[in-house]
């Protein structure tokens, strides 16, 4: 069925702000758990569980302190902000 009738269909070439931080996030996820996992494996042994479980506990902390501190000052320019 080729002809007059022959539709084209391209694709967008933008990228939104949302879709660049995605990619970022899905790059630094990426590589936490396929690159470093095998490194840490090598080192730590069967104990890499125990260090990822003590890793997620010091992050979430660490964002919680984040969070705390974003709303208590909430003006623009973050931790340098904070700690000036």
């Amino acid at each position: 069925m080729s002809g007059d009738n022959d539709i084209r269909v391209s694709l967008s070439r933008d990228l939104t702000l949302f879709d660049i931080t995605m990619i970022g996030i899905a790059g630094m996820i990426g590589a936490g758990i396929f690159a470093l996992t095998g490194i840490a494996t090598g080192i730590a042994g069967p104990a890499v569980i125990l260090a990822f479980l003590l890793n997620g506990i010091v992050a979430t902390f660490t964002g919680l302190a984040y969070a705390e501190l974003g709303s208590a000052i909430p003006e623009a320019g973050g931790s340098y902000l904070w700690i000036k």
